[in-house]
């Protein structure tokens, strides 16, 4: 049955997700009905390979999932799944990542917003969409194009059920070899953030003083421990309690949040770093702070794109949790009230 599994996961990959559940146990029911007329017509239980043949019949998980789907007549049943989903790949590696640094440059940036004012403005949308309609463009054609010569190459025809990738098995229980490990990180840092004043002592003194930190900031040195002293308590809890599951996705959702709110309120104080009044050759350093304050912002929005995308990836794990919990607990009112009568 392993194998019906696979089958059946790489069929659920292609299909809507508010359809899946359903579709899948109707797909399930229709394989194990035609598998019981043939072991009721051999006699015995079928062989991997008598299942191999039948999922083969079946069909490609691809154009099974794209039976369920509603079809334009530009991009058939056999693509359109493929097609959807690289859109989706193309707009959350290249669309989305570009208005969320616009949104950041025109939020964070006065300069930005100096140089873009009014139909400025407009400008940069002209360029957005101009990349997202020849994005669009070339793979809607690009699929057109394999739509009208899919015949001719065979693929969905030609595949093995024995390819399917393997079912990901999911820990009931979080590694305490994890938490041991993620503990003596969260201290390391927290000791290695301490020895950073030193550490910008030092580069004041290699420019002779003449370069400071904005003084607003140094109101924001003890605060990215926050995030650091949530991330320990989760794994003093799951070093613990190794079984729940939730309080790791749902404690590392609340230090991603943490976080950039830490680095967006960090991010508007515009420059990060200052000419010190009454230090010396300080010309010298004018020209360059700029171009440093520059790539100080362009750091932070890294840091922040990358913090977002985990706080994304907790949040479905968080929510993944919580509905596996719900499902355990309805699983369980049927057996305690068994009992009780």
């Amino acid at each position: 049955m392993e194998l019906l599994e696979r089958y059946l996961q790489a069929v659920r990959f292609w299909l809507p997700g508010k359809q899946q559940d359903d579709i899948i146990e109707e797909l399930r029911e229709d394989i194990r009905t035609r598998m019981e007329d043939k072991e009721s017509s051999l006699g015995r239980p079928v062989t991997e390979d008598e299942l191999l043949a039948l999922l083969q019949q079946t069909g490609n998980p691809m154009l099974v999932a794209g039976r369920f789907r509603k079809q334009g007549s530009l991009i058939g049943p056999a693509l359109f799944p493929i097609y959807t989903y690289v859109l989706k790949i193309v707009a959350l590696g290249y669309l989305v990542p570009w208005v969320l640094v616009w949104l950041a440059l025109l939020i964070f940036s006065p300069i930005y917003r100096a140089h873009h004012t009014g139909l400025h403005l407009l400008d940069t949308w002209t360029s957005f969409w101009n990349v997202a309609i020849g994005l669009f463009g070339t793979v809607t054609a690009v699929f057109a194009l394999l739509e009208r010569g899919q015949s001719r190459l065979g693929y969905f025809q030609k595949w093995d059920p024995r390819k399917l990738p393997h079912r990901p098995l999911r820990k009931p229980w979080v590694s305490r070899v994890e938490s041991i490990f993620g503990l003596a990180f969260s201290v390391f840092f927290i000791f290695w953030w301490f020895t950073m004043p030193r550490f910008g002592h030092f580069l004041s003194d290699q420019v002779g003083g003449a370069v400071t930190l904005n003084p607003a900031l140094r109101n924001y040195y003890l605060l990215p421990l926050i995030p650091t002293l949530v991330l320990m308590v989760q794994q003093g809890i799951n070093l613990i309690r190794p079984q729940w599951t939730w309080v790791r996705s749902s404690f590392m959702l609340g230090s991603d949040l943490m976080t950039l709110a830490i680095i967006g309120a960090a991010a508007a104080h515009q420059p990060y770093l200052l000419l010190a009044e009454g230090a010396r050759d300080t010309a010298k350093y004018a020209q360059v702070l700029p171009a440093v304050n520059g790539t100080i912002l362009w750091g932070l929005l890294g840091i922040g794109g990358g913090v977002l995308i985990a706080a994304i990836v907790h949040f479905f794990q968080t929510m993944r949790e919580l509905r596996r919990m719900r499902g355990e607990r309805l699983r369980q009112t049927p057996v305690q009230m068994s009992q009780i009568l």
